[in-house]
């Protein structure tokens, strides 16, 4: 068990001033940005989804005014997941659930897939979760072979709880549940047999267990909720053919009530963190982090004080605050004009209209 101490962080907040993305679109039309900056999805006007690539630009997916769309992607890059939310600014239903598409990578031809929240990639990126909160089920759909299956959670007394999903094999499902008197578990399911079993339950109410997949290895954290006073902590387990998920093994633990929000990543992760505490006034000071899995040491990679969202896209790692994405991992300058050499060739390739 590693325990983080204060002396580790103050050596750490000296951390650089991180770079902005840079891209020739305004970074709040940007719903999906390829690393590399080939392919680049924007929301050309109200209700309306384009593709931008090599010069060329294609306005494929249009949906009602009010519509706003988010896109994931995962680190197989053969697809990504499109969620168009309805009526974004008028209509506040907590279970309001959106209408879920598949696109090729750099494609401009979506499939349905669903309706649902927390749609996510599995699997070379074959098969989609999501979860519908009307009735509360986890959905798995095989995008190839349009094969379905339902996983019912236990959390019929917490309407709030969105469960967090993990494909381990085709047959093994890991996700994240909560009990009546409030203890959060992660549980494995095997979906041939139908069968689950509960691999770690919370030991105390008031925390929310986090899910997080690269290659080799996965990662549970477990984090308060705003106002409880309780610790952090992040476990690995090694994926191996077996899919042998016993045995976890604590890689941080702190007294801090940390945010979370993890990012894996294949020799570390990045995860929001309290590192000062006013509890009269109830202010955070709280800053991007990074664990590296091989030494288990933590350092501060951001000095904004607030920081409360990480975002991937396609292995950038970016903390979105003010209008700008400060980049921690990746690319950050996308808006060179100069021609750039085509790996393996001589010829030149033309600049990205991005």
């Amino acid at each position: 068990m590693v325990w983080i101490s204060i002396l580790l962080f103050l050596t750490s907040l000296s951390a650089a001033e991180l770079p902005k993305l840079l891209t020739k679109h305004a970074v709040d039309s940007i719903r999906f940005l390829s690393m590399d900056g080939r392919y680049a999805y924007v929301k050309k006007k109200a209700g309306v989804l384009g593709m931008v690539s090599s010069f060329r630009s294609v306005d494929f997916l249009s949906e009602a005014q009010g519509s706003e769309f988010v896109m994931t992607s995962s680190r197989f890059k053969a697809r990504l997941i499109i969620e168009v939310i309805p009526n974004f600014h008028t209509e506040f239903n907590f279970y309001k659930k959106n209408k879920i598409l598949v696109v090729d990578w750099g494609g401009i031809a979506p499939k349905e897939i669903g309706q649902g929240i927390n749609a996510k990639l599995h699997l070379q990126d074959e098969w989609v979760s999501y979860f519908d909160p009307t009735e509360k089920k986890i959905h798995l759909h095989n995008v190839i072979t349009s094969k379905k299956y339902e996983i019912i959670p236990s959390l019929k007394s917490n309407p709030f709880f969105r469960p967090e999903i993990e494909m381990i094999t085709s047959d093994t499902v890991v996700y994240t549940d909560i009990n009546e008197q409030g203890h959060s578990a992660v549980v494995s399911f095997n979906l041939l047999t139908q069968k689950s079993t509960i691999l770690y339950k919370s030991p105390q109410n008031g925390t929310r267990l986090e899910l997080c997949q690269e290659v080799g290895y996965l990662s549970v954290g477990e984090f308060p909720y705003e106002g409880v006073n309780r610790g952090s902590q992040i476990m690995n387990v090694t994926l191996t053919e077996s899919t042998n998920l016993a045995g976890f093994t604590t890689v941080y633990s702190s007294v801090d009530q940390d945010l979370g929000n993890m990012v894996c990543l294949p020799q570390a992760l990045y995860f929001i963190k309290t590192m000062n505490q006013d509890k009269k006034l109830g202010n955070k000071f709280t800053e991007a982090v990074q664990l590296d899995l091989k030494t288990q040491q933590v350092n501060a990679r951001s000095s904004l004080k607030n920081v409360s969202q990480l975002l991937q896209m396609d292995g950038r790692v970016m903390i979105p605050m003010r209008g700008d994405f400060y980049v921690l991992e990746g690319n950050a300058n996308l808006s060179d004009d100069s021609l750039r050499q085509v790996p393996g060739s001589k010829k030149e390739e033309l600049p990205l209209d991005i």
